[in-house]
């Protein structure tokens, strides 16, 4: 049943994969069996309505505001498209990419390729491309239209009722404004919910509306196949391509596509955004210039790639004039290699090898943190954790591996130890310490970590870098857990020590 617990259940698990550690789902998650009861006592007697939602902004790639729905709202968002994309998935044509299953946007670019070749004769002869834009596409929507497009194939009178709530649910009437309320008067009234107007626009960022759009375009979807018999036409969202040998024939069907949005759907193009020209230009499309045998990555993408490394070297990077501190943070270290491994995916759909190597290159800070495989263009962080210690000295020979060159300042409890064999060995050379008593971990020099800013400065004056350890938590068998918080990498030809490098 629709609003069987099981279901709702099974929503929430897919609900909050990506979700889990917002403060809505950590919420819903404390009295998670209450919180779903009551959601199906309240979606069995139509009790039900949405919650408010929380209006934020964005500013990539321009600006926009967002409606995100209560974590609630969107279980009940994955209840209904489920059950609507049995339905409609039959439906669709097979060359529409957005927010469909085993779709996507290296999906849509594929598709895009071959249609490529296919009209050139494997560029063989010449061919145009047509791509159009729908004017301010979700703000645009009919919502009546809308739900006169989805009502007559809803069968189940739970999923009409839920659908039509959806649909017309308003949520500038009761929302929160997370941001500067100033920011709202620099949107346009036009792109806007709130200058829409009554029965008009979808909020970006919901689930439910990123379904609604695919259906309401469906209908220009069957139309270029099936009455302007255009083979080779691909749609993502509102960004659509058509391919053909004539030039005049693009003209033509670009009106009669014109005509339909206009008195089907209450739709215009977006005559700025328009491009008919060559296939040999390339087509600008999904973050590629795409053509017939090979693509290249957007220059905006590749923009952007550089604003966030940019940001994340600011974050992790501090450079005095002695030596570079690299920090360890472990939520930025994380976030950098996640950010990196996307665009790297994004790059490796295209001819950009010597793009990736020349990111290597010009921001230096990301060998501290990540390896680069030149093979196959991936990387992996090199700082990785290991939790299968027994003994605080196989930590320590863990970190000396890890930093071969550095000196590893290692915390234990009230000092950092060290556990070479002679006070002649490289991570003890140089700091004058006296050998300790024989203890159970196997250390023989060591100091109290209060003496660590100067024996710092010790090391850095004397030409080599170092790496301060400290202890994080509990780890296996009793062992704390020890991580590395950064690294003080000395600048070749230096002789005096800056403060900041010490901070």
């Amino acid at each position: 049943m629709l609003f069987s617990y099981d279901n709702l259940y099974r929503q929430y698990l897919a609900c909050r994969r990506n979700k889990r550690h917002t403060a809505n789902a950590l919420k819903f998650e404390a009295r998670q069996e209450l919180n779903l009861r009551e959601l199906q006592t309240a979606l069995e007697d139509r009790s039900y309505s949405p919650s408010r939602s929380v209006c934020f902004f964005v500013r990539k790639p321009k600006l926009r505001e967002v409606f995100a729905a209560d974590f609630r709202d969107r279980v009940v968002h994955h209840v209904l498209v489920e059950h609507l994309e049995s339905i409609w998935e039959p439906l669709f044509i097979h060359d529409s990419y957005a927010c469909r299953k085993g779709k996507g946007v290296h999906a849509g670019v594929d598709r895009l390729q071959t249609f490529l070749r296919r009209v050139t004769a494997n560029g063989t002869r010449p061919a145009w491309y047509l791509q159009l834009d729908i004017r301010n596409y979700f703000m645009s929507i009919d919502k009546q239209v809308l739900f006169d497009l989805l009502a007559p194939r809803i069968a189940n009178d739970d999923a009409r009722w839920l659908t039509r709530l959806l649909v017309f649910h308003d949520c500038t009437r009761d929302y929160v404004l997370k941001g500067d309320a100033k920011t709202l008067s620099r949107i346009p009234a036009h792109k806007t919910l709130f200058g829409s107007g009554p029965g008009k626009g979808l909020p970006i960022g919901n689930l439910n509306s990123q379904f609604f759009a695919n259906v309401y375009l469906n209908g220009l979807d069957q139309f270029v196949k099936h009455e302007l018999k255009c083979r080779h036409y691909l749609r993502y969202c509102d960004d659509f391509v058509l391919l053909a040998e004539s030039r005049q024939q693009l003209l033509d069907w670009r009106e009669r596509i014109r005509g339909f949005l206009r008195e089907r759907l209450r739709l215009e193009l977006n005559d700025g955004r328009e491009r008919l020209r060559p296939v040999s230009d390339g087509v600008d499309f999904l973050g590629y210039i795409v053509r017939g045998d090979y693509r290249l990555v957007r220059r905006r993408v590749l923009g952007n790639c550089k604003e966030r490394l940019h940001h994340f070297e600011r974050r992790l990077v501090k450079v005095g004039q002695m030596a570079t501190r690299y920090s360890f943070d472990a939520e930025a270290v994380d976030a950098l290699a996640a950010t990196v491994a996307s665009y790297l995916g994004h790059f490796g759909k295209a001819s950009a090898r010597r793009l990736c190597r020349s990111l290597w290159r010009r921001f230096p800070f990301l060998a501290e943190y990540l390896a680069l495989d030149p093979l196959t263009m991936r990387t992996r962080v090199r700082r990785k954790r290991r939790r299968d210690f027994h003994r605080v000295a196989q930590q320590y020979r863990h970190f000396r591996e890890q930093f071969p060159d550095d000196v590893v300042f290692m915390q234990v409890g009230a000092f950092c130890e060290f556990y070479a064999v002679r006070k002649t060995d490289a991570p003890a050379a140089g700091l004058e310490l006296k050998t300790m008593r024989p203890t159970r971990r196997g250390a023989r020099m060591g100091f109290p970590v209060g003496q660590w800013p100067s024996r710092l400065q010790q090391i850095l004056r004397q030409g080599r870098s170092v790496v301060l350890v400290v202890e994080s938590g509990e780890g296996l068998q009793r062992l704390r857990e020890r991580v590395p918080v950064a690294r003080w990498a000395i600048h070749s030809g230096q002789k005096g020590l800056c403060s900041d490098a010490l901070r």
